[in-house]
């Protein structure tokens, strides 16, 4: 699990949301926090220090307040930015203060030709990133970890291996239900024709899709593992199949599209998280 975490809050979050998910993340394990705000300008912007050091304030006073029993208090820092780029300072200082997981509350703006800032995010950082949504955890939380089992490619096989991984340092962390979910690649075509039923084709290939489940389990030491195989589009399959179990929390890779790419084909990690209503927790590919 993470030793240092960054927090990206801002005031538009509802009820100090990325404060509070960082703390129940920190709380059994002793990290250290980074929590910064941006005050965003133009480059042809001057800032109000005034604004600044208001902002510091109103800051500071949520940090005390949602890090009351957090100890030790001076592993908690905090810090408000001016900036006119917001994701280039966060990729820069991740990178000189080599942070184990950046936390940031989520927000659904996105359009064919803006990318929020959660994207670009996801898709330019190399390290963790935990979108938070307001649902709470229960005492005993049930993470849902998505994973390709027929994955042929390198880039795909390491982050099996490094979600597999996160999935198993969550377990042994936190008491929570662990599930696994091997969304079965369908064509857009037969599906949308209808061609295909998706439905009957997972239940046809469910056997086959838990056996290279298990085995690419071998070796991990997760316990009391729940296999799901579905089938279809995974940004609705493995949505749908976080909300029947009522999951807190959706583990999954992403390979951080960028550019005309990123906006036309998409990413599927963020098409998974447009329809969720739970934290995610994203690994990005070191390729």
């Amino acid at each position: 699990m993470p030793k240092s975490i960054l927090v990206i809050t801002d005031l538009n979050e509802t009820n100090n949301c990325s404060l509070k998910k960082a703390r129940d993340i920190a709380g059994p394990l002793g990290t250290e926090i980074d929590v910064v705000r941006f005050i965003k300008i133009t480059a042809t912007e001057q800032h109000d220090e005034v604004s600044v050091d208001k902002q510091s304030k109103i800051l500071a006073d949520s940090v005390t307040e949602v890090f009351a029993n957090h100890q030790p208090q001076g592993s908690i820092k905090s810090q408000v930015v001016v900036t006119d780029d917001i994701v280039n300072w966060v990729v820069d200082y991740t990178n000189e203060k080599d942070f184990d997981l950046v936390v940031k509350a989520g927000h659904r703006s996105e359009t064919l030709f803006h990318t929020p800032c959660d994207w670009a995010l996801i898709r330019s950082l190399q390290v963790p990133v935990l979108i938070a949504s307001q649902q709470g955890w229960r005492k005993k939380h049930v993470i849902l970890a998505a994973i390709d089992p027929a994955a042929k490619d390198d880039v795909h096989r390491e982050l099996n291996h490094a979600i597999l991984e996160w999935t198993k340092k969550w377990g042994q962390k936190f008491d929570c239900s662990i599930h696994l979910v091997y969304s079965l690649p369908v064509s857009n075509i037969l599906r949308e024709l209808d061609i295909i039923d998706v439905q009957e084709y997972a239940r046809e290939h469910r056997i086959e899709g838990e056996e290279q489940l298990t085995e690419l389990l071998n070796g991990y030491d997760i316990p009391d593992v729940k296999l799901h195989v579905t089938a279809g589009a995974p940004e609705r399959a493995i949505p749908h199949c976080a909300n029947e179990l009522k999951a807190e929390l959706v583990i999954m890779g992403s390979l951080g599209r960028r550019g005309l790419q990123g906006m036309l084909i998409g990413n599927v990690a963020e098409k998974v998280i447009h329809h969720l209503r739970t934290d995610s927790l994203i690994i990005a590919s070191n390729k």
